[in-house]
């Protein structure tokens, strides 16, 4: 095979190649920065470093932490315990704290790139999908501080990715797969049930329409159906998260934690989460969020000689705005024609979000949307895949596409990693006066 022909063969994989080169190096360029804790690090980081020296009181609740810091009891371990595996590699600093959030940030473009091709059948709707994840500006910024959520949008991902697996080859190893990445996002914060529950909803579709619906026994008694499908579905989506969740908790119980222990902390947790009624400057209501209306700032830093540092957590309003566009569409298309990848792309935006219009917690913010927002860029990823293939015109459109994005990221990057400003260079970032 002469170089030519082998550079054209993996084309696809050399690209995204690439874009994984810049996704770790960007992530992790200045991870450091700043060196002390902001916003939630207060919480996340510090327990994390508790839990890497074993001190039992990072997974227990109520536990009195030191002036200005505290114990983040009030979600489940896994996001921490993954985080204290940073510190141990490296050392208590804040590129060990930060450092597998900027992994698992950077692996995120790997894991939708396989979504996204497997999705839509397309190793360009893979590459696509990919890169609007390393443009996106949210992602780029939870890649890079101490808190959980980055680890459940990969969950998320592997657990949307598998289910696609199942579909497309009916191997209940797969069933088995997805319910553990259910069960390893709801290990991170309980918002991760939202995935268990809507995929769960989609498997039960999936196996009722190939076993039932387009064979004999459609013809059979509903009920004897139903109970065929049931033990898997027990399995898949409740008995194996379920075991993955307690998993996380082996630490609690290694500490001499008992099991009734273990359950007067999830009522803590509930209990905290329902009755959280302190207001917040950032915070923003769920329907605000597709519209970006309040973005979070996290960190403002006065380095002297009118120079600051900031970093404020939102979206790229380009991708973020086209997105809610391609959204309207895909609605539209979705209704008119039988498309089931943008279908389930669609629909998995709305389960992801319209729960947290009945969530018990109240003060809630844009990051929320994230789960959401991997989703709205797998829609955008099918319109701008659609074009690629149509023309050369198109294939031009589509490149054009990301040279705005990644313009508008690149533009933004300042305040999205501390990047030193003169003092009144912030007002060309507040786009809205709600960003303010």
């Amino acid at each position: 095979m002469t170089q030519q022909s082998f550079i054209l063969r993996y084309k696809a994989e050399f690209l995204l190649a690439l874009i994984l080169v810049f996704c770790f190096g960007i992530r992790l360029y200045r991870l450091e920065i700043p060196e002390s804790y902001y916003f939630d690090e207060v919480y996340f980081a510090f327990t994390a470093q508790e839990m890497a020296k074993g001190n039992r009181a990072a997974w227990e609740s109520y536990h009195e932490g030191p002036e200005d810091l505290a114990y983040e009891w009030t979600h489940p371990p896994l996001g921490k315990e993954i985080t204290a595996m940073g510190i141990l590699i490296f050392g208590d600093n804040t590129f060990g704290w930060r450092f597998f959030q900027s992994v698992f940030g950077a692996l995120g473009a790997l894991f939708i790139y396989f979504l996204g091709k497997e999705l839509f059948n397309s190793k360009s709707a893979g590459l696509i999908a990919s890169l609007l994840f390393s443009f996106e500006s949210l992602v780029f910024v939870l890649s890079r501080i101490t808190m959980v959520d980055i680890f459940i949008a990969d969950f998320l991902i592997l657990a949307s990715l598998f289910l696609v697996k199942y579909a497309r080859t009916r191997r209940n190893s797969y069933l088995i797969l997805t319910g553990i990445f259910c069960g390893a996002g709801m290990s991170v914060k309980w918002s991760g049930v939202y995935i268990a529950e809507f995929l769960g909803g989609v498997a039960l579709f999936l196996i009722y329409y190939f076993e039932v619906y387009t064979t004999a026994a459609r013809d059979r008694d509903f009920i004897a159906s139903l109970l065929k499908i049931i033990p898997r579905m027990v399995l898949a989506f409740i008995v194996v998260p379920v075991l993955v969740y307690l998993a996380s908790y082996i630490p609690f119980f290694y500490h001499g934690n008992s099991f009734q222990d273990f359950l007067t902390l999830q009522g803590n947790m509930y209990g905290y989460h329902g009755g959280v009624t302190a207001d917040h400057p950032y915070q923003s209501s769920w329907w605000k969020w597709p519209l970006m209306l309040r973005p979070v700032y996290l960190h403002f830093e006065d380095l002297g000689e009118g120079w600051r540092a900031h970093i404020y957590l939102l979206g790229n309003p380009f991708i973020w705005y086209t997105g809610i566009l391609f959204l309207i569409l895909g609605i539209i298309q979705a209704v008119r024609k039988e498309t089931p990848p943008l279908l389930f792309t669609v629909l998995s935006v709305f389960a992801y979000w319209l729960p947290w219009a009945f969530s018990p917690r109240k003060v809630v913010f844009l990051y929320h949307f994230l789960p959401s927002l991997v989703f709205l860029l797998l829609t955008s990823t099918y319109f701008l895949n659609e074009l690629w293939n149509s023309s050369r015109k198109g294939k031009i459109l589509v490149l054009l596409y990301f040279c705005i994005a990644g313009g508008v990221f690149f533009y933004f990057y300042p305040v999205l990693a501390a990047w030193p400003i003169k003092e009144m260079e912030i007002d060309r970032y507040m786009w809205l006066g709600t960003w303010r």
